[in-house]
């Protein structure tokens, strides 16, 4: 117990033991003291009779606020993006309509969201896609798209670019848009390195900076020495990966990560808890199985969120942030982690959630904005499974005995 809730406890023992020395004023004893002294109780309750399960895909790689470019030997990732069409027509300042009579040049501008500068010689690699390419594409099936005969440009990515920096990617020979292709463009990103390393750039989902394509045109005769920059912003973008995220196995309880997994655990609480007069520390407690994934020295949070509508995996959480608990993981983490869950248990004790379902989701925070993630043993591991401590205070009446 930390020292200001010892203080607390102090205080009110002590504030009970002075009213009860003062029975005869108005007011106070012995109809508003509790007959016994204040007492607290501790106990580490197994998940066993409790239930547990893991879901993937909360968030999908095309909803995530980055695209994923890796070399790793444990993740391989390429993006794909499809930009919205070119307007093909614009009013210059005469009053004769242009239409676009050729393409110059093109630039492609992204936003870094992560990198490791300790990696040398990091190199873009941009090439063409069919424009309107599957989005239900995977790693193996893309392989065709990325071959010396697609590749546009190849770009130095210098080692002082940092996150938050942009990447101009001007490609000067230009790109003419084949016909029946209604204008639109579509990209392949891949990257190169002296090691196995990875990249990520923003989306444009979740509030991040989008890919953005600048096309440097000219007009058509009679009026081809104008000229204009215009900029497109993609229709979809999304990467795959290899390997291909799963579906938890039994026995795991799988959080974080792209696409995204949630855990949910339905609690199974003692009467006693449930009645208490106030919860002081109620601390769930995982066990990591392997090591948390992700960037290397990166970290990410776990939030726990109290479920007020049961639907399964479409479930509703309550929306007030104060009402949830929340630990940090760090890459490569291992051992077991502490999650608290007191706001939660005491929000179960009030009005509003006395009603609602004894169901707690976990899930990765900031979700969809990091590769982060880690596994936990279920209930089904037995010892090493799920464990809830609780230290409450113990029901009390008022009044002289």
């Amino acid at each position: 117990m930390s020292a200001w809730r010892s203080a607390v406890v102090v205080g009110l023992v002590a504030g009970i033991v002075g009213c009860r020395e003062q029975i005869t004023t108005a007011g106070r004893c012995p109809s508003l003291c509790p007959r016994t002294n204040i007492e607290l109780a501790d106990t580490l309750l197994a998940m066993a009779d409790s239930a547990d399960t893991s879901v993937r895909g909360f968030v999908l790689t095309r909803e995530a606020s980055f695209l994923l470019l890796s070399t790793l030997d444990s993740l391989k990732g390429r993006a794909l993006i499809r930009f919205s069409a070119l307007d093909t027509i614009w009013f210059p300042a005469t009053a004769e309509t242009a239409y676009v009579g050729g393409i110059d040049s093109v630039r492609i501008a992204l936003q870094v969201e992560q990198r490791d500068t300790a990696v040398k010689q990091l190199k873009l690699l941009v090439y063409r896609l069919p424009a309107s390419f599957d989005t239900g594409a995977t790693y193996a099936s893309i392989q065709p798209w990325f071959a010396d005969s697609t590749l546009l440009d190849t770009v130095p990515i210098g080692d002082s670019v940092v996150e938050g920096d942009t990447i101009g990617v001007r490609i000067a020979t230009g790109l003419l848009i084949p016909p029946g292709d209604s204008d639109v463009l579509s990209l392949g990103l891949a990257i190169a390195a002296a090691s196995p390393t990875a990249l990520t750039v923003g989306s444009g989902n979740l509030s991040t900076s989008a890919p953005v394509l600048e096309y440097f045109v000219h007009a058509r005769t009679p009026l081809d020495t104008v000229t204009k920059e215009t900029s497109v912003e993609p229709i979809v973008s999304l990467f795959v990966m290899s390997p291909p995220p799963a579906q938890p196995p039994p026995g795991v309880l799988a959080i974080g990560g792209i696409p995204s997994a949630r855990a949910t655990l339905r609690l199974s609480l003692p009467k006693v808890v449930v009645d208490s007069e106030s919860i002081v520390r109620a601390t769930l407690l995982f066990n990591i199985t392997g090591a948390a994934g992700g960037f290397a020295r990166d970290s990410f949070y776990l939030l726990a969120e109290p479920v007020v509508r049961d639907y399964g995996v479409k479930s509703v959480l309550w929306p007030d942030s104060t009402v949830s608990g929340k630990v940090l993981i760090h890459q490569g983490q291992t051992g077991p982690v502490e999650l608290d869950l007191a706001p939660i248990l005491r929000f179960w004790g009030t009005t509003t959630g006395d009603s609602t379902p004894r169901l707690v989701v976990v899930r990765a925070y900031p979700e969809g904005s990091i590769l982060g993630a880690v596994n936990f043993d279920s209930r089904s591991a037995g010892a090493t499974g799920p464990a809830l401590r609780v230290t409450y205070v113990k029901p009390y009446t008022f009044g002289v005995p």
